[in-house]
């Protein structure tokens, strides 16, 4: 299960990443999107995305027309992954070298960013 501590320090470690996707088993796509700008924007979409739609997430940010989106604050994040668990989770990094990393819980996520600090 995924807890508030999770999420927080998630959002404090993948800052060198473009972005965080956690799908959940009731079929919702969270993500944390940092931009090239250095903001950050939560959101969620409905069902799980496509490796092709992860790219386009991470390079472009979402277009209504694409997905559906509901942006979501960083508490209203925090609520809405509280208690659930994850069925899968993607790391993005893009850049010349794109790189997507595929996790199956928190404690794997958790596991490879203590390891990868500045990958």
């Amino acid at each position: 299960m995924i807890s508030a501590n999770d999420v927080l320090q998630a959002i404090s470690e993948i800052h060198q990443y473009s972005m965080l996707l956690i799908e959940l088993k009731n079929a919702t796509t969270v993500v944390i999107r940092h931009s090239a700008d250095g903001t950050m924007s939560c959101f969620k979409v409905p069902g799980s995305l496509k490796s092709a739609q992860r790219a386009a997430l991470a390079k472009t940010g979402p277009t209504i027309e694409e997905f559906p989106v509901k942006v979501l604050s960083i508490g209203e994040l925090i609520a809405e992954l509280d208690g659930q668990r994850a069925h899968h989770i993607w790391l993005e990094a893009i850049g010349h070298d794109r790189k997507e990393h595929a996790f199956l819980s928190i404690a794997e996520l958790k596991a490879f960013l203590r390891t990868n600090p500045h990958r």
